[in-house]
């Protein structure tokens, strides 16, 4: 078995996690592939790791496996991620667990499919995207750090939904429900039902809630305030853009699916009661 093992080198203590995973798995026969770029996330050469290998291991926090996760959705890989940070909703694994690696390497194991967003910036003329994204966790549309709440119109599928007058708007898959949805007041929604969530962030009302929709649906938001106000698009914390006036975003089911390799015994309520007790 060929598996690339890619790390996070601005985790804490990454170094010494990553030898530790690496003996583990050529100990126990496996053929580990790294990347020649240790200084940077994600490597250059991560692509080409996941073409060649059979499956992936992430080492880092949930940031770090969410992206390789995406990464390996293109190439059909599946991910095991290995916790190292802080919370690790979508971790398989935690660092002090590594004995565990001999179910991975015998097949003792179960593969989650985790739905994906696809996500589009069109310029005001509309017509072809501008930029496309991928997310395992959510699309936030929302102010700059200086500018007022600004005002959103959402419709899906061509139809209205609504207008709100907010901080912002996220717009998450299943996986994302438990991560910047929650602390906004958004439900938790199990990762095996399909469906897009969308939680406004400090609406200019006590009566703008979540809203949930089919996996089929093709949600738009287009910002309505003033040239003057900044808005930015943010995919998974970790990239976007600013919106020029008059810009859209239109957010909707990925054709792909992220695969999240599952070791342990114990089911999503479990794991996430545990988690989160862990953050009192």
């Amino acid at each position: 078995m060929t598996i690339a093992l890619i790390a996070n080198p601005q985790t804490q203590a990454i170094g010494e996690a990553f030898t530790a995973v690496k003996q583990e798995l050529e100990t126990l026969g496996a053929r580990v592939l790294q990347s020649k770029d240790g200084a940077s996330f994600p490597p250059a050469d991560t692509d080409s790791l996941l073409e060649q290998s059979d499956l992936a291991i992430a080492l880092g926090g949930d940031g770090t496996i969410i992206h390789i996760a995406k990464r390996a959705a293109r190439y059909r890989r599946a991910v095991l991620g290995i916790n190292s940070g802080h919370l690790g909703f979508t971790a398989g694994l935690e660092a002090d667990e590594l004995p565990q690696l001999s179910a991975l390497i015998d097949g003792r194991y179960t593969i989650e499919q985790r739905m994906l967003l696809e996500i589009e910036l069109c310029g005001p003329a509309g017509g072809r995207p501008l930029r496309s994204y991928c997310a395992l966790n959510e699309a936030v549309i929302s102010r700059g750090s200086l500018s007022r709440m600004v005002e959103l119109e959402v419709t899906s599928s061509g139809e209205p939904v609504t207008e709100y007058r907010a901080d912002g708007v996220i717009v998450a898959a299943p996986t994302g429900s438990t991560a910047y949805s929650l602390s906004a007041g958004g439900p938790i929604i199990d990762p095996k039902v399909n469906c897009l969530l969308m939680t406004p962030v400090c609406p200019h009302s006590l009566y703008n809630r979540s809203y949930i929709f089919s996996d089929t649906a093709k949600i738009t938001v287009r910002p309505l305030s003033p040239a003057d106000r900044e808005v930015y698009l943010t995919i998974d914390g970790e990239e976007g853009a600013r919106l020029d006036p008059g810009s859209v975003v239109t957010i909707s089911r990925s054709g792909d699916d992220a695969r999240l390799i599952k070791i342990k015994s114990g089911d999503f309520y479990d794991i996430l009661n545990r988690k989160l007790m862990d953050r009192r």
